[in-house]
């Protein structure tokens, strides 16, 4: 393999700040806002918390696939290396065609809504405040990020913290408090399993996979990462541990405090089940504790998108001045800001539609499963390939070093896309036209691709 890239990131993060990067870019949003449709799909505890382990440790799988390849190219983009080793340019460039039109900034943009949904439980916004607040964010994190990776990294772990905190007083507090009601649980498990049981248990997994969203994270910040032999697998496997052990607790803990009928029937499970814990003030308890939790989630998605662009950008996929790394900050400020002003743009166009006729609770949440929807089909194709790269590049680099070698290889891999698999087919019996789309936003960056490749030749830009 070749020598390092000429535009190189400075290697400023430790093993502390790679695993809340993991964990605050999981958890955000998906696990307070997803939980009353999962116990819709299933109506039973026992189900539903099989769901939320074992699609979490089939998601574990997948990182540990990911945690090889990322020690063994451990460079800025994460996944769009593994893919350009494994498939070529073409799969690469749509993969961060894919991240930069709609999943990256579509996720920063339906977290950044999330965070203002939250707010607005605590202060009373108007349409256009709401707008304005979400808008902020999303540049003031640009902002934050580009002055300095410790900076956007010390953001990171302080509101990861502090979404651990809040999610470890939902689920000790019942316990604690005596308020823990275990007939709650009941029905612990469904009168009977047919065939359309089967599909809500599918339905209840892309759920899930939404919460579950951002386990790859980690990989594209790869090159900033000091010791990424050992440090990239390690956090990938205590962040994900970390994340299945809080989201199967959490949702315990709702279901402890609240009837089965009463988690379906709510959009705020988490405001819900504080209320129970704590009375009145606890709403503003659980606004505020979500608030921080996809406030950081915005955070950690700022941090490690504009490496993707920046990575693509250096393969000469994207304009030069996206891998320009900045003079005094040493970030890479203009993919950062590039990130930031698409996502404004989208944000925008979001919240024109719908326009009438709704309460801003109700546009809040048009506008977060808007986005959402369209991040999940798109994310789970490319995710699916880099797990499946470990298989390619084994064949066909067995020379390359491996400081880390996937655990339980091949099963675990194997194990991930077998998930994959039967997620996507739920995606696409439940979801066709939204299935349909996704598969029309990848297809339109193969003409961009070629336009732009036009009169070059494939560059191979690996190093390890």
């Amino acid at each position: 393999m070749n020598s390092e890239p000429q535009h190189t990131l400075p290697r400023v993060l430790n093993w502390f700040d790679a695993t809340t990067v993991v964990v605050g870019s999981i958890i955000g949003s998906g696990v307070f806002l997803k939980a009353s449709v999962v116990a819709k799909e299933l109506g039973a505890t026992g189900p539903m918390l099989a769901v939320w382990v074992g699609v979490g440790v089939l998601t574990l799988c997948g990182a540990l696939a990911l945690a090889e390849l990322a020690a063994m190219l451990p460079h800025a983009g994460g996944p769009f290396v593994y893919l350009r080793e494994a498939y070529g340019q073409l799969p690469a460039f749509l993969w961060g065609w894919t991240e930069f039109w709609i999943i990256r900034t579509g996720s920063i943009g339906a977290l950044a809504c999330a965070t203002t949904i939250y707010l607005g439980a605590i202060v009373p916004l108007t349409p256009g405040w709401q707008e304005a607040i979400t808008t902020l964010i999303v540049v003031g994190l640009a902002v934050l990020n580009i002055v300095g990776t410790r900076w956007g990294a010390g953001a990171q772990n302080l509101l990861t913290l502090i979404k651990l905190s809040f999610l470890a007083v939902l689920i000790l507090g019942p316990w604690l408090l005596g308020k823990a009601d275990v007939e709650n649980l009941q029905p612990v498990w469904p009168s009977g399993i047919d065939g359309s049981y089967w599909k809500a248990i599918g339905a209840a997994m892309i759920a899930v996979m939404w919460p579950y969203d951002g386990w790859i994270n980690l990989t594209p910040v790869a090159e900033e990462i000091d010791k990424p032999q050992r440090n990239l697998p390690l956090a990938l496997g205590l962040g994900m541990l970390i994340v299945i052990l809080v989201y199967t607790g959490a949702n315990l803990g709702y279901h402890l405090v609240l009837p089965m009928a009463a988690v379906q029937g709510s959009e705020r499970a988490a405001a819900d089940a504080s209320y129970a814990l704590f009375g009145d003030w606890g709403r503003t308890l659980a606004a505020a504790g979500v608030m921080c939790s996809t406030f950081g989630a915005v955070n950690a998605n700022m941090l490690i998108g504009p490496r993707i662009y920046f990575a693509m950008a250096r393969d000469g996929l994207m304009p030069k001045a996206i891998c320009k790394v900045h003079p005094k900050f040493l970030t890479p400020a203009n993919a950062i800001a590039l990130q930031a002003a698409w996502t404004v743009v989208l944000l925008f166009l979001a919240h024109r539609y719908p326009a009438e006729g709704v309460t801003l609770a109700q546009r809040a949440s048009f506008v977060f499963d808007a986005l959402t929807n369209m991040v999940i089909f798109g994310g789970s194709v490319f995710y699916a390939m880099a797990v499946a790269a470990v298989f390619v590049l084994r064949e066909r680099h067995p020379e390359w070093e491996r400081p880390y070698r996937t655990w339980g290889y091949p099963v675990t891999p194997v194990l991930y896309l077998l998930m994959f698999a039967a997620a996507l087919t739920a995606l696409f019996v439940n979801t066709p036209a939204r299935s349909l789309l996704g598969l029309l936003l990848i297809a339109a960056g193969v003409p961009v691709y070629f336009w732009w490749t036009r009169g070059t030749s494939p560059t191979n830009k690996s190093a390890s």
